[in-house]
């Protein structure tokens, strides 16, 4: 009887083949590592431009929601009670500096006239700054206040003193980089935003007033600071606050070289409780403005940027007169629009903006709305394209 071979399963991979799945491994790899640290560096060049704007639009929003309601229960004079004057609407208006008073915040359901109400906020920085407790204006010498402010029944003023004001960043190592604080009365000083840049030359906050005619006329930043005590009362016909500063990122580009992405925001705030009427409706939507031109801007044989310039819209001062910004628009030749870059106040154009995010070998048309107090935009209108 013959003897039956008992036959054996192989279990496992020989050498060979493990060696041709490392083999074919490594070559997924190979190939899909450098894809996925492409897609991450433009992930984060996506964010780094979207965190340098947010960071200029953070500290600009705040402080236009906070001077746009200037002046709230401030009170009058009151000769009985020794104060021979109104309690200031603008205490200080520096190129780096801007102090007000309004009763922005209430801890109780008295105070009926705070913008605010917040029961954890100290009793002491929800009323008038004392006399007995004056500070040092934000980068300047003079203190405040000079009286207790009272109303005619003898009661505190429930309006608080703001401050908002910029200091170079000792830790960015450069000179042009700041960081920007709020205080209230003599409360503590808090950091609003970092990461902010302002060009070497420009002033932060740029201030226009209402002349004895009642044409309105910027206020040279050589003029600056101004207080609420100066001589002709300069300080009361302060009818706007203009704010412009750039929002700075440091990262990588695509090339892994190390790279700072800049947004700009420049906005105008109009206050009306400094006499400058209320607005209860915008109309129809704002004419658009000139068609802007877009020039790439060289500097020692390399480019260094591109301008934007257009026209205001004869919305702004004629018509409905109810312009209060120009929304800047960029995209890729071939994409839709999308979220705008920089916005810009109303001062009467014509206006420039200057893109410095470049990207070699891309081209770029920018456009340009403009938008009224709903807020409403125009159509947006763009520009020739222009290559990076």
């Amino acid at each position: 009887m013959p003897m039956l071979r008992r036959r054996t399963r192989r279990s496992g991979f020989t050498l060979a083949e493990l060696l041709l799945s490392i083999t074919l491994t490594i070559a997924v790899f190979s190939a899909a590592v450098p894809f996925f640290n492409l897609q991450m560096r433009q992930l984060q060049q996506d964010l780094g431009r979207s965190d340098a704007q947010q960071t200029a639009r953070f500290a600009q929003n705040m402080v236009d929601r906070e001077l746009r309601n200037i002046g709230i229960a401030v009170t009058p004079m009151q000769p009985s009670l020794g104060i021979p004057r109104n309690q200031p609407k603008i205490v200080q208006a520096g190129a780096f500096a801007v102090t007000f008073n309004s009763n922005l915040v209430a801890n109780d359901t008295v105070d009926m006239n705070a913008v605010y109400y917040d029961p954890n906020v100290p009793a002491n920085l929800t009323t008038a700054l004392p006399s007995t407790n004056m500070v040092a204006l934000p980068l300047s010498g003079p203190t405040y206040p000079d009286y207790v402010y009272r109303d005619n029944a003898g009661m505190m003023s429930m309006a608080e003193t703001i401050s908002y004001w910029a200091s170079v960043d000792s830790t960015a190592g450069a000179s042009d980089h700041y960081v920007v604080f709020r205080r209230v009365n003599d409360g503590p000083i808090t950091v609003v935003a970092r990461g902010i840049k302002v060009p070497a030359g420009q002033a932060m906050f740029q201030y226009k007033r209402v002349k004895s005619n009642g044409s309105i006329d910027s206020i040279a930043t050589a003029s600056l600071p101004i207080y609420w005590n100066s001589t002709g009362g300069l300080a009361d016909s302060i009818r706007t606050v203009t704010m412009s500063v750039r929002g700075v990122f440091k990262g990588y580009d695509l090339q892994n070289k190390s790279k700072t992405w800049e947004r700009n925001v420049s906005t105008q705030t109009n206050m009306p409780n400094v006499g400058l009427a209320q607005r209860n409706s915008c109309g129809d939507l704002p004419l658009n403005p000139g068609t802007p031109t877009a020039t790439l801007m060289f500097v020692a044989g390399v480019l260094d940027r591109v301008r934007v310039t257009f026209a205001k819209s004869n919305d702004e001062t004629s018509g409905e007169k109810d312009v209060e910004r120009y929304a800047i628009f960029r995209r890729e030749v071939g994409n839709p629009w999308d979220e705008p870059i920089a916005v810009v106040g109303k001062s009467g154009g014509p206006y420039t903006y200057d893109d410095f995010d470049l990207q070699p070998g891309l081209s770029f048309e920018y456009g340009v709305a403009a938008q009224d107090c709903s807020p409403a935009n125009s159509t947006i209108l763009g520009s020739a394209a222009v290559t990076h």
